[in-house]
């Protein structure tokens, strides 16, 4: 499926779940934030690939919770835009040349139709085929480092709602979470790639057939946990 048809799949899986549960902006980035710590326990322990996979697709299911927070949002328009089949966005080149300090980079004034179109397996070939070398050569802790980093931008951004933004309109507002998002999902398959792991697998073997746990479509559970993995008797979404 494209990146867009997993994302309403997702919506439709924990929509209700989410809106009864993490009703808040602040909730959702949170939530997010202990899927990502958990994946870097796993790797700090050095799991096997089965629940290395798991944490993963945590990850990208937490990511598009947010997502589904506003709606409509566009994140595959802005991975489009941010992250094009020719270039880095960066420096412009193809693979990947930015320095260890980037320039700012430039969004492509519209998506691609054909990147619109991308499977989740697509994003992290082109990801690896742009970014890996890079990535490899700067290691995993980099990698995660870049990736929390990216969590505390989308806090950052949160706290500023409802006030902060100035005059920026709604959509305007929208955009920046969708590009923090399409940081956020860039890195995750970073970090998949340097692992060597099929996310577009590990995410369909944990949800596509439905909740992992209670495996109905929408998620019927009545248990919720906040917890990391450890404390955490059920690891629910």
């Amino acid at each position: 499926m494209t990146l867009k048809e997993l994302i309403l799949h997702f919506s439709h899986l924990y929509g209700p779940r989410n809106r009864l549960f993490l009703p808040g902006l602040v909730h959702r980035v949170a939530f997010l934030n202990i899927a990502i710590g958990d994946l870097q326990d796993a790797i700090r322990k050095h799991a096997n690939g089965a629940h290395m996979g798991t944490m993963l697709a945590r990850v990208v299911s937490r990511t598009f919770c947010i997502t589904e927070y506003f709606g409509d949002l566009p994140l595959e328009v802005v991975m489009c835009r941010k992250y094009p089949q020719a270039k880095c966005t960066y420096c412009h080149k193809l693979p990947c040349r930015c320095p260890k300090q980037r320039p700012d980079y430039v969004l492509e004034p519209e998506p691609s139709d054909t990147q619109l179109n991308w499977s989740l397996t697509e994003w992290c070939e082109h990801f690896n085929n742009v970014y890996g070398e890079r990535n490899r050569e700067r290691g995993i802790e980099n990698v995660l480092n870049r990736l929390f980093k990216e969590i505390a931008e989308l806090l950052s951004l949160s706290m500023k709602l409802p006030a902060g933004f100035g005059k920026a309109t709604a959509q305007e507002i929208e955009e920046e979470f969708a590009k923090e998002l399409a940081d956020t999902l860039a890195w995750t398959i970073a970090v998949a790639n340097i692992l060597g792991i099929d996310l577009e697998a590990e995410v369909l073997k944990r949800y596509e057939n439905g909740c992992w746990n209670c495996k109905q479509n929408p998620c019927s559970c009545t248990l919720f946990s906040m917890e990391p993995v450890e404390g955490a008797q059920t690891q629910l979404f």
